[in-house]
């Protein structure tokens, strides 16, 4: 089943292009005068749609922003369950757990419960509560949710999630985000936008997408929804993106906030002058944990194979990932939602995007955006340092490149903030933004 197929067999509600041409708190349209058409599927057949009203969105543009709701084919959501249950299961050396990776019992128990138990339609129900939006950017599909404040003096903010996250990080942070119990609290515009490549953005069909593209792609997203001042908050390469973003747009972005910050040692007698303190924060890519990483920088399609075609697959390389990278007691789903988690698994796997969002490893490294020292960075910067998050500079490195004007030492949480501790990460965010944010 091809991207362009199956976004075919979700239902969208179209109208024409009269968001692309509306800017900040004038829309949405009342419902008396905006006309719809709802593409559904007649049967469930992959590639086949029928369209209700084919006038309804007449030769739309490539700026058209057209509104979304998830529906995942019922075909696609039995093909998962057949696959699970007739997965060909590897052997384990008795007495081992996760000495040499996913360990069998956890990776059973969840493939078990995402076949028999979870539900995919209650969680879609869950995020099309949210506005979701389409549009194209560079040739390429971007989605993302776009949920306003009732307040009028929200704040624009986007929340741009890495590998392996995705839109579901975010979900529970949009109510308290745009609406906040306390009224002295800020109040944000809420955009979640999928990364090109990922979910409903992807796959990519062209070479190039690596943060930098993604950068540029966004800032043409929030110019086009009419922002012209607005935040950014990010992890993983959520937070390489949003920097990208800073550079290219400065006079746009008021502020960054990130819970992960990576620079190279400014010299070599940086690395001598470490505590050990330090360099065991820094070490990550010098451990064995962190092989995968360079796995995708160099072939992401050969593992691709694999993982687009066994769930079980996919799910324990997922599984693998939020063991290692969350702050857990042994188990990640002490820190994790199981069913959020199943959500971001199930996301790529429906959404045929296992492979293409691996490709921002190797995307990265053919640009050689990660081989140059960054320039200094004076957009306003926000730090979240969660202690269990991976690969951190000792300060005083991430101080010379970045203007750090909020440092927070987290008391608990890991790499998946917004997961793992989203009251921390919420907190944090809207003492920031209510420090740089001026109209």
């Amino acid at each position: 089943m091809t991207t362009s197929n199956l976004l075919q067999d979700h239902k969208i509600v179209t109208q024409g292009d009269w968001l692309s041409v509306r800017k900040r708190k004038t829309w949405p349209l009342p419902s008396s005068v905006v006309c719809a058409a709802i593409f559904l599927l007649s049967s469930i057949v992959p590639g086949y749609a029928q369209t209700l009203d084919p006038k309804a969105d007449p030769e739309p543009t490539a700026a058209t922003i057209r509104p979304f709701k998830m529906h995942v084919p019922d075909q696609v959501l039995i093909d998962l369950r057949r696959r699970l249950a007739e997965t060909k299961w590897p052997d384990q050396i008795p007495g081992t757990t996760w000495e040499y990776g996913a360990d069998i019992k956890k990776v059973r128990e969840l493939a078990d419960y995402w076949q028999n138990n979870y539900d995919w339609r209650a969680q879609e129900a869950k995020i099309n509560q949210f506005d979701q939006f389409i549009t194209e950017i560079d040739g390429q599909q971007i989605y993302f949710i776009h949920q306003r404040s009732p307040r009028s003096d929200a704040i624009p903010l986007m929340l741009i999630h890495g590998w392996p996250g995705s839109i579901v990080e975010f979900l529970s942070l949009i109510e308290p985000l745009t609406d906040p119990k306390d009224k002295n609290s800020p109040a944000f515009d809420v955009i979640i936008p999928s990364l090109p490549g990922f979910g409903f953005s992807g796959p990519t069909t062209t070479r190039g997408w690596g943060p930098q593209r993604m950068a540029k792609a966004l800032v043409v997203l929030m110019d086009r929804l009419g922002y012209s001042k607005y935040g950014i908050q990010g992890g993983d390469w959520g937070s390489a993106v949003a920097q990208d973003m800073a550079y290219q747009a400065p006079a746009q972005v008021i502020g960054l906030h990130l819970n992960l910050l990576f620079v190279p040692p400014p010299n070599p007698e940086a690395v001598a002058q470490m505590s050990a303190a330090e360099r065991k924060r820094y070490s990550y890519f010098d451990r064995e944990e962190s092989s995968f990483f360079f796995l995708q920088a160099s072939e992401p399609q050969t593992l691709a194979y694999a993982l687009s075609d066994s769930p079980v697959g996919w799910l324990a390389w997922m599984i693998g990932k939020f063991q290692l990278l969350t702050d857990n007691n042994g188990d990640f789903l002490t820190a994790v939602d199981r069913d959020t988690f199943l959500t971001n698994v199930t996301l790529y796997w429906a959404t045929g995007t296992v492979g293409s969002a691996m490709r921002i490893y190797r995307e990265n490294r053919l640009a050689g955006e990660d081989a140059t020292p960054s320039p200094r960075l004076e957009t306003p910067i926000g730090y979240a340092d969660f202690p269990r998050e991976v690969a951190v500079p000792p300060f005083s490195w991430i101080s010379r490149t970045y203007d750090v004007v909020q440092r927070t030492e987290m008391p608990k949480g890991g790499h998946f903030a917004a997961l793992e501790q989203p009251d921390l990460l919420l907190d944090d965010m809207r003492k920031f933004f209510a420090k740089v944010y001026q109209k």
